[in-house]
């Protein structure tokens, strides 16, 4: 009886599961009726910080409405310290570190019940700061590290005593408080004796053959052993230690620890005790409460250990690492990279096979790949989806396999603060997502390091198309500060990532209220909703899988690509380059990136649709129709591309596919090893025999200059290559294709396309508008505006669409409108020429609105003309007026409207203001000594173009 109940218990916890999962990810077909009003249901949703808990029912009642209406469909909440003035009255201080306290559940349940009512969905961050941790657990269960300590021992005599232990540093840096570690929270993982053959500065040369492992005679910590009589001779301790991290920015007062992730039960507990029953939030669970959010892995540790490693490391990799726990441990290898860069000169303390230790590294690094997504992501999973949840998460942050950690998430995530926002690392996560069959895939979103109060509309849309272009179909802004403000900050009150309390600290975006572009947002939210509505349907497809064999990926071994944008959030031609964020270390991961931009940048420019493959979902492809099929998901070619090794059990996989069929692309030289430590001579010569027959095969094409791209077969494929595009698909069930094309460029361009006669209804769908024109033909065309998008829908059926104008850069120029009355704050310029404001002293700090008149003659409308006014380059915002009635605004490139109909023969007004943004005031704040603007002292370089700079001009098509 006993087993039927469980197994009853598994079943029904398993179909709710199920139904919950399907609940956040339903599936459906693209409608076009649905393109020009998209539910806000497919939105973007935006991370909102608290000031600790220092906030009020009411405020939080009022902003949930406000973000509703601004087209938001979610809000992740992140209750943090970050650039809140700690030096402020007790009062104040005690609300702002009052997490986790009755006060701060009612505050969530105020949300929770409006969030209902405007219909908005919730992600809750895990805890405050990150990563998830507390106060709320046994520091014996916080997060730990592998730890080394050894004794000389004395030939040819008998030693007695305790087993070494290492001496506990405490760690002080961004994040970490220095908490107590105290030895008896240390859990002994190995003792091995060997003999010393020689010391290369700290690190020691060991006797492989030597090694004696002492463990199982070891007995309350202590240990008698006789030491051999020849040679010098160590005795070395490997153990598992909490680190004595505490989460960065957790608004809590007192001894705050991480939690140990890599432990199923704490983690369960954790997320009992902080979404359990005593925080009322259960009546919340799957409405609106969504999902639970960890950011990226931030760990201060110097190797991740599990209480189950050493058992899984044997199983994966078929031998005990124990051993040989100290040729793996390495200071700061599972750092962050802003913490880790200290220490990548350092050796490990012990080297056992100089030639071959890389191989041990790579296995130990592929068992952290395993226990961390079985024993974190999975477990997070399970007890979210258990409850119509889900689990949300960054599944990197220290060196990983970044493709299955990412596949292995409910809701995988990326962001454009991670390596730069390189689609290099984009396209791993979305990759993940992807090969898993993850419909879902959010990025943290519009944020760069030291580029405050350069977010704007223009660059929210390319940033956004560049991502929409690797994968990404949820976007989740960072973000969106609470209203606060007790006197200390400036009118704009807290903006959390730059502040003057944290000068130092400068991040965008802070997107609230008090930013001149709010009340675009709904607009652009509009965009964006279309987009994710449009690349949610459906399923992704493919053309080319690139094999991805690393599993140590860390952001600062990324080569950008030379053809990407938006790098570090860098809007190239309009900001001052400030340079990468994360500079990258000349790894074989580097090197690997460097060479393979050429073979992706060949596969865009003839729109062939191309992304990651690790090794865990290649060993599972089949063969099927002609197409390599992994999880259901098809692909034509399999593209091996200058492999520095690869795994065995890949090697065979692909080998015997390839036997039968299954096309391989193999870009350079071939490899001719694999990476692991067990049988390495006997399995590389296996591995380069496999490899031969691979290049040698009628179904491979080998290439190290252009590729055989013609092999590939589309039902849209471009006819002309075109160096500026990114682009994605998305094929329905009745195989209408959906496909999304960006131009990266800041000029106008024309893409062509040849469709296959199987569709015979094609549609350009514009995000911008929600409309959409026609394209008749078999070969179809459209015209691009600098940085604009748009959707391809070709379906074997007609569709119902609200239907739309083209607009081109064509036009015949009627007037030159050189001269302006220009009022910018209290500066005025009559009969001026336009300018940037940064060329004149006294406007080169204003971040004031910008009003320009101007009055031209008009000879009248000619019949069948259109007339438009074209402004040229806007910074950055247009709202124009023509004869004192509103013409329109333009947020994105081209900044050009009809006017026609508000034309009239004579004389015609047209007025025009201009929003920019706050930076260059700021900055003027900041020269003029005002410490509530401090972040932005010795800014004075970097102030950014602002107003209208033209040419502008009266045009007729």
């Amino acid at each position: 009886m006993r087993k039927l109940i469980i197994i009853y218990l598994f079943l029904t916890s398993s179909l709710f599961a199920q139904k919950s999962t399907n609940k956040w990810f339903p599936k459906y077909q693209f409608e076009a009726s649905k393109f020009l009003s998209a539910p806000r249901e497919y939105g973007p949703s935006t991370r909102w910080w608290w000031p600790g808990n220092d906030v009020t029912n009411d405020e939080l009642r009022r902003e949930i409405k406000v973000l509703a209406e601004n087209g938001f469909a979610g809000v992740e909440i992140q209750p943090l310290t970050m650039g809140v003035n700690l030096g402020s009255s007790k009062d104040i201080i005690n609300r702002i570190y009052s997490w986790d306290t009755p006060s701060f559940y009612e505050h969530l349940k105020a949300v929770m019940e409006q969030a209902q009512i405007s219909k908005l969905t919730v992600d809750m961050n895990g805890g405050s700061g990150w990563p998830l941790g507390g106060q709320f657990f046994d520091p014996k269960e916080s997060m730990r590290t592998l730890g080394i300590a050894d004794s000389m021992l004395v030939a040819g005599t008998v030693f007695n005593g305790h087993v070494p232990m290492m001496k506990i540093k405490k760690m002080v840096s961004f994040g970490a408080q220095g908490n107590e570690v105290k030895p008896e929270w240390g859990i002994l993982q190995s003792l091995v004796a060997a003999k010393v053959l020689k010391l290369k500065g700290k690190q020691a040369i060991l006797d492989n053959q030597s090694i004696i492992n002492l463990t199982d005679k070891v007995k309350d910590h202590k240990i008698t052993w006789q030491v051999p009589s020849d040679g010098q001779w160590r005795l070395i301790a490997s153990w598992s230690i909490p680190s004595g991290e505490e989460p960065s920015l957790i608004a809590k007062r007192g001894t705050n620890y991480v939690i140990d992730h890599l432990d199923p039960k704490v983690v369960n507990k954790a997320y009992d005790y902080l979404l359990g029953e005593r925080t009322g939030l259960e009546k919340f669970y799957g409405n609106p409460l969504r999902a639970v959010f960890n950011d990226s892995y931030e760990f201060h540790t110097n190797r991740i250990i599990s209480p189950d490693f050493l058992q899984v490391f044997k199983q994966q990799n078929g031998y005990d690492i124990a051993p040989y726990l100290g040729s793996v441990f390495k200071k700061g290898y599972n750092h962050p990279v802003y913490l880790a860069a200290p220490y990548y000169g350092d050796l490990s303390p012990y080297m056992i096979d100089s030639v071959n230790q890389w191989r041990l590294i790579y296995d130990y690094d592929r068992t952290v790949n395993k226990v961390f997504t079985e024993n974190f992501i999975k477990t997070s999973n399970n007890w979210m989806r258990k409850r119509g949840m889900l689990h949300r998460t960054q599944a990197y942050g220290f060196p990983i396999e970044p493709i299955g950690s990412a596949g292995s998430a409910d809701l995988p995530e990326t962001e454009q603060l991670f390596a730069d926002g390189s689609e290099g690392a984009l396209k791993l996560a979305t990759s993940g997502g992807h090969l898993y069959n993850k419909p879902i895939i959010s990025q943290e979103s519009f944020v760069a390091i030291n580029r405050a109060e350069m977010t704007t509309p223009q660059k929210i849309k390319v940033w956004a198309d560049k991502s929409l272009a690797c994968g990404v179909n949820h976007f989740i802004y960072h973000g969106t500060p609470y209203k606060y403000n007790n006197g200390e900050f400036p009118k704009e009150g807290w903006n959390t990532w730059s502040s003057p309390f944290l000068p130092m600290v400068d991040f965008s975006s802070g997107l609230n209220e008090s930013d001149p572009f709010w009340n675009d947002l709904k607009f652009i939210n509009q965009y964006l909703t279309r987009c994710q509505y449009a690349l949610r349907a459906g399923k992704p497809q493919h053309d080319v899988l690139i094999y991805f064999p690393f599993v140590n990926f860390s952001e600062d071994q990324i080569e950008v690509n030379p053809e990407e944008t938006m790098i570090a959030g860098y809007f190239e031609g309009i900001e001052p380059k400030l340079g990468s964020a994360t500079p990258s270390r000349k790894t074989p991961i580097y090197e690997w990136y460097k060479k393979l931009w050429k073979t992706v940048n060949e596969l865009e420019a003839k729109g062939i649709t191309w992304e990651f493959v690790n090794d865990n979902a290649l060993q599972t492809a089949k063969f099927e129709q002609g197409k390599w099929t992994i999880n259901g998901n098809k692909y034509q070619v399999l593209a091996l591309s200058h492999l520095p090794y690869i795994n065995l059990k890949t090697a065979q996989h692909i080998k015997a596919l390839n036997k039968i069929g299954a096309r391989i692309w193999a870009i350079g030289e071939m490899p001719t090893q694999q990476p692991s430590y067990l049988d390495h001579t006997q399995n590389d010569a296996i591995t380069k025999a496999l490899m031969s027959e691979i290049e040698t095969s009628k179904y491979t094409q080998n290439t190290d200059a252009n590729l055989p791209t013609q092999t590939i077969t589309q039902k849209v494929r471009f006819t002309e290559k075109t160096g500026w595009s990114r682009q994605i698909n998305r094929v329905m069930a009745d195989g209408s294709i959906v496909k999304f094309i960006s131009n990266k460029s800041k000029e106008w361009q024309t893409i062509r396309l040849f469709i296959d006669k199987s569709l015979s209804n094609h549609y350009w769908f514009n995000a911008e508008n929600g409309k959409a024109i026609t394209a008749k033909g078999n070969t179809v065309s459209y015209r691009l505006s600098p940085y604009g998008s748009i959707f391809l829908v070709s379906s074997p059926k007609p569709m119902q669409f609200t239907e739309g104008e083209i607009v081109t850069d064509e036009g015949k120029e009627i007037t030159r409108l050189d001269n302006w009355n220009i009022q910018i704050g209290e500066n005025n310029f009559e009969n001026s020429k336009l300018f940037d404001w940064r060329t004149n002293e006294k406007t080169k700090y204003s971040s004031d609105k910008g009003i320009y008149t101007t009055a031209f003659n008009f000879d009248g409308v000619e019949k069948g003309k259109k007339y438009f006014l074209e402004l040229g380059e806007v910074y950055y915002k247009a709202s124009v007026k023509i004869n004192g009635i509103e013409a329109g605004e333009r947020l994105f490139a081209p900044y050009k409207l009809e006017v026609t109909s508000l034309l009239k023969q004579g004389s015609n007004n047209i007025e025009i203001t201009i929003t920019t943004t706050r930076r260059n005031g700021f900055i003027g704040e900041a020269v003029k000594g005002n410490k509530q603007y401090l972040q932005f002292r010795f800014k004075e370089k970097t102030i950014v173009p602002s107003g209208l700079v033209g040419s502008a001009r009266i045009t007729a098509l």
